[in-house]
């Protein structure tokens, strides 16, 4: 109803704006009708525009809100590379000691078990946290993304160059990435 009346005064302005003798008073209500809707059209793009650099700038916020939120769980998950690799000194020392067969039989049973415990619970510690051992086989070809050479052995036979040797020490991943790589010794061939 209200859009009709105000189309009905839209066509008699308009039909006002056609006749030569319309009176003082209707030409400054027409000119105000005319400034008003300019007006309004005015002031509806700006409206359009306002909403528009709100909406992008709400956006922009949400993204910017996940990329803090992904950012700072990556920052978690590699801070604890510090305090972990302490820990792969530790479990180092475990292997040496377990390596030790003789000296690990003449552990008291009940020791050796207690050590093992501990050991045990060093490793879940690890695989709760994303490591993963790095622990090549003797006679494996020598990988340089996992491994580290920290001696050589030559060899006369070619087929056995880059072969492993021993393993001094394990290597680890965290979260897929080489928080430190294995210590091999390498044939190499001469």
């Amino acid at each position: 109803m209200k859009d009709e009346n105000l189309q009905n005064e839209e066509e008699d302005i308009f039909f006002e704006e056609n006749t030569e003798d319309r009176a003082p008073e209707g030409a400054d209500l027409v000119d105000k009708f005319k400034k008003l809707k300019t007006e309004l059209k005015s002031c509806q793009a700006e409206k359009s525009e306002y909403l528009a650099g709100w909406q992008r700038a709400k956006a922009d916020y949400l993204n910017l809100k996940k990329e803090h939120e992904g950012n700072r769980h990556e920052i978690g998950k590699w801070a604890k590379e510090g305090v972990l690799s302490d820990l792969f000194t530790i479990a180092d020392s475990f292997e040496m000691a377990f390596g030790n067969k003789e000296a690990w039989e003449q552990a008291p049973e009940n020791w050796r078990k207690g050590i093992e415990y501990i050991y045990n619970q060093l490793q879940t510690i690890f695989r709760d946290h994303g490591v993963e051992e790095i622990n090549p086989k003797v006679g494996e070809k020598f990988n340089h993304a996992e491994q580290e050479p920290v001696g050589t052995v030559e060899t006369e036979n070619e087929n056995e160059d880059d072969e492993i040797v021993e393993v001094i020490k394990k290597g680890y991943k965290l979260h897929g990435k080489i928080a430190r790589p294995a210590s091999v010794k390498v044939k190499n061939y001469k």
